[in-house]
């Protein structure tokens, strides 16, 4: 079995109730345990739409918690759940995205067509970050321009994971962790995509083939060596708090559910210890 443990990189600042995503289960990955140190969560959260869960700890000004997760590395998958498509705008397409998606390759059967769609969307990306992420401020995912748009792992799988929706293949945002090879720790933050078709390989990283120059698009998640944990499912989960609602456009790490940092991403660091 292995391990992958997450800290915050600095104290809490302020008191109040903070949120990290109860690891899931995928073909890579079977929880088997989860230890707590710093701080025991006072209880497991659903957010609104029942989709996604998370633990809280109540935590004071200086608190330092950290989560273990023990797990075996090969796992049963995705549930089913992760593949029903939520009334979220990130995984909403817009109309001019659905009729994009659907001109491309409308001779080929799905199992060729998927991975010629995936292509098509690293095709249209450099990496680089946006002052504001794709369709952060739109209430759908925008058909992608012509020539290359800046974009990181967020912005490519987010827009992947609409335009394959509009094909009707079933298709998941997977948020977690990434550590590179030979580093021995990383931020968690990264994210991939899970399609379920048959016929087609279930896990694709276009980021990272476009981050470090490999154009053409393969269901590789490593074209970095390195090592990844997946941590939770889609984007937009919103939390009942005690300061009111909260959304989060993803969860990779602590974050804060009130108090002074309400709604932010408190840095976490991600390491495997086995």
């Amino acid at each position: 079995m292995s391990q992958f443990e997450c800290h915050l990189e600095q104290p809490v600042i302020s008191a109040g109730d903070y949120l990290f995503p109860v690891p899931i289960n995928t073909f890579e990955q079977k929880i088997m345990q989860v230890a707590f140190e710093g701080a025991e969560p006072v209880d497991i959260l659903q957010s609104l739409d029942g989709t996604t869960s998370a633990y809280r700890f109540s935590l004071q000004a200086g608190g330092t918690p950290a989560v273990r997760m023990t797990y075996d590395e090969a796992g049963p998958g995705l549930n089913e759940d992760h593949f029903v498509p939520r009334n979220s705008r990130f995984e909403r397409p817009s109309q001019a995205l659905v009729e994009q998606v659907c001109q491309q390759f409308p001779e080929m059967d799905l199992p060729l067509r998927i991975p010629r769609i995936i292509q098509f969307i690293g095709d249209h990306f450099e990496y680089g970050k946006r002052e504001i992420a794709l369709g952060d401020d739109l209430e759908s995912m925008p058909a992608l321009e012509c020539g290359l748009t800046s974009g990181t792992c967020v912005d490519m799988h987010t827009v992947a994971v609409a335009a394959l929706r509009a094909l009707g293949v079933e298709a998941a945002y997977v948020m977690g962790g990434h550590v590179a090879t030979p580093k021995p720790n990383w931020p968690t933050g990264h994210c991939w995509i899970n399609v379920r078709h048959p016929g087609v390989a279930h896990h694709w990283d276009i980021s990272h083939h476009v981050q470090y120059g490999v154009r053409d698009i393969t269901p590789d998640l490593n074209p970095k060596p390195g090592r990844r944990f997946a941590l939770s499912i889609g984007r937009g989960h919103i939390f009942g708090g005690a300061d009111g609602q909260v959304e989060f456009p993803a969860l990779s790490g602590f974050h804060a559910l009130s108090g002074e940092q309400k709604g932010q991403k408190l840095r976490t660091i991600g390491h495997f210890s086995a």
